[in-house]
């Protein structure tokens, strides 16, 4: 893995000018206005790429920031290469996922980009560092995995620990909205009450327009047909217009605090953040002891669908068609799995993997004869 890896591949051209002479002259010691860039162009640049992107990035070097400051050490940018090798070398010693080491690495050289520091600092010594910690995680079995899957089992587990208060009627919101829409902690922070439309007692609309895998600008449709999940979201749509906050550009989702009342929207207009979403979503498996309370993080409400298809029987392939959400069955078919496997079922229903269950069934003698096999092919 080189650094281009993680910060995209540069290529560098030579302009070559058949006519110097009509170039203007500089005089020396100004800055050449050609060098520089505009004040919009700036601010455009530095809003460059998504925006859960942008801040995963600027929280993971916030963390290395903090980590100079109590070193005596200056983060940058430009941040020195000394630094960088300093602070990986500390990420793998405390054996961080190596995942998030990587993820560091690339928020560093991201945020000196941005700053106007190009290809900074190099990075080739601190990814050696990196790929020895990955080598030795999984030679430790410790090879990076997914969330466990938020499924309807363990949906109505956490929804039935939430308490009978304003915050908990909002944990409920975010365990319905996230399963059905199968929804990412920065998709969850997005929706706006106007993104949902009650329909009727039994079905709601709710409208995702913010996701990485879109490629029209009006996003998709989710028909919700749950009693228990409309009505949830209902109450606390009601709760929202009882307190003056139920316009329709208003954040669906919403920070409560210790009195069980709404905070007030950010300044950047956020009700719940990303993160918030996430940490709500751990609280809600340890109040409800999953048991899988531990390892849940709000990445489970995307696999939970697909999980509960999966041990209904549907293939990878009927899973993407049904959800949409996917562009190709090899996600699919993990979540398929997991769910198949969680139900105590085998992943492989063909009959090759039949055959194997038939061999423990040759001591009761209930394997198929060999005209019932050849009736089977």
């Amino acid at each position: 893995m080189t650094s281009t890896d993680l910060v995209g591949t540069v290529v560098d051209a030579e302009l070559v000018d058949d006519e110097p002479r009509l170039l203007p002259a500089v005089r020396g010691g100004e800055p050449d206005i050609n060098d520089q860039l505009t004040t919009e162009a700036e601010e455009d640049l530095a809003n460059t790429g998504r925006e859960n992107t942008r801040s995963t990035y600027k929280s993971r070097f916030k963390a290395f920031a903090n980590w100079c400051a109590e070193h005596g050490r200056r983060p940058g940018p430009p941040t020195s290469e000394a630094n960088l090798v300093s602070y990986v070398s500390r990420l793998r010693r405390a054996e961080v996922d190596y995942n998030t080491i990587r993820l560091t690495i690339a928020a560093i050289v991201d945020m000196n980009a941005r700053a106007g520091h190009e290809r900074c600092p190099p990075t080739a010594k601190a990814l050696k560092i990196y790929t020895d910690a990955r080598h030795e995680q999984r030679e430790a079995g410790r090879s990076s995995r997914s969330a466990p899957p938020l499924d309807m089992a363990r949906l109505l587990q956490m929804v039935d620990a939430c308490p009978d208060t304003l915050a908990g009627l909002r944990d409920k919101v975010i365990a319905y909205v996230q399963y059905y829409t199968r929804g990412r902690r920065s998709e969850g922070a997005r929706y706006r009450i106007g993104s949902v439309e009650l329909v009727s007692d039994t079905l709601m609309i709710v409208r995702k327009r913010t996701s990485k895998n879109d490629k029209k600008d009006d996003g998709r449709e989710y028909e919700i047909d749950d009693p228990a999940a409309v009505a949830v979201v209902r109450a606390w749509k009601d709760e929202l217009n009882k307190r003056g906050e139920g316009a329709p550009h208003m954040p669906l989702l919403r920070r409560v605090n210790k009195g069980d009342n709404l905070d007030p929207v950010s300044k950047q207009g956020w009700g719940l953040t990303p993160h918030a979403i996430n940490e709500i979503t751990k609280r809600m498996a340890a109040r409800a002891e999953l048991d899988v309370a531990a390892d849940v993080t709000s990445q489970g409400w995307r696999s939970g669908v697909p999980s509960d298809l999966g041990a209904l029987g549907y293939s990878a392939e009927e899973i993407k068609d049904i959800t949409g959400d996917w562009s190709s069955t090899k996600q699919v078919e993990k979540y398929r799995k997991v769910g198949r496997r969680r139900a105590g079922l085998k992943a492989d229903e063909s009959r090759r993997a039949q055959a194997i269950t038939d061999l423990h069934q040759l001591r009761t003698g209930a394997a198929p004869t060999d005209a019932e096999a050849r009736e089977m092919q």
